[in-house]
């Protein structure tokens, strides 16, 4: 018996890719042109909207405007529940039941979201527009590489983790349910019942770190340095003849 943690990540707002070198955007080493995804262009109304409620949601940007913003959102899923985790005690009709899990894989499901302001989409026709969102995106990508170092940081540190421990890693068992309920819905509330409760374990262990790294990356002194950068070319642009 034991379980394997396998990371997944997946791109539900942003299933295209985005060629880089088209846009002189900056890739992290670590990343890969599977990472790279066409963001979504968003007014200020809907970015705030982004960042309320969002576990994870790093923004790019300082007080008056937030110019991009990568959101997270992490779920787990057991490979297939109906065989890993086993009912014990043979035929009973009626709940309460105990559940044994039997190994295999629990899914580390990441959905990450690229969105950015409206505002900063880079008309090709523009060379300083284009430079100005490879900044911007460029640091945007930082966030994507610090969710794809955290998603293999975070397995092993999960197996300490009381419920994960004591279940998943011991084989401890598990008793859920009620006399008054028939046993196909004890094992169907068990089986969403564990789930929940594992994921909980899992988020209080990945939230805080992300949001560390998040306001690493967005700390004042951090965003300044691309937010320079940045006011200098829309100076250009506006000055330009």
């Amino acid at each position: 018996m034991s379980v394997h943690f396998r990371p997944l990540i997946s791109w539900p707002q942003n299933e295209l890719l985005l060629p880089a070198d088209w846009f002189g955007v900056t890739v992290p080493t670590g990343l890969s042109s599977f990472h790279v995804r066409a963001p979504n262009y968003v007014d200020v109304i809907r970015m705030g909207q982004l960042g309320r409620g969002n576990v994870g949601s790093s923004s790019t940007g300082q007080l008056s405007i937030v110019n991009g913003r990568v959101t997270k959102d992490l779920t787990v899923a057991f490979s297939n529940p109906q065989t890993q985790w086993r009912r014990l005690g043979g035929q009973a009709e009626s709940g309460p039941a105990q559940f044994q899990f039997t190994g295999g894989e629990v899914m580390l499901n990441l959905a990450v979201g690229i969105w950015i302001l409206s505002l900063n989409e880079p008309d090709l026709d523009d060379d300083l527009s284009i430079q100005i969102f490879a900044l911007i995106y460029g640091h945007e990508l930082l966030h994507v590489l610090d969710e794809i170092e955290i998603l293999s940081w975070l397995p092993p540190r999960l197996l300490s983790e009381t419920a994960i421990q004591q279940y998943l890693v011991q084989g401890q068992t598990f008793t859920y349910g009620t006399s008054s309920q028939r046993i196909a819905e004890v094992e169907r509330e068990f089986r969403e019942h564990i789930r929940r409760r594992i994921e909980g374990e899992v988020l209080a262990v990945w939230a805080p770190e992300t949001n560390r790294r998040g306001g690493i990356r967005d700390a004042p002194t951090e965003y300044a340095i691309v937010q320079q950068k940045v006011d200098t070319l829309r100076a250009r642009q506006i000055n330009r003849p």
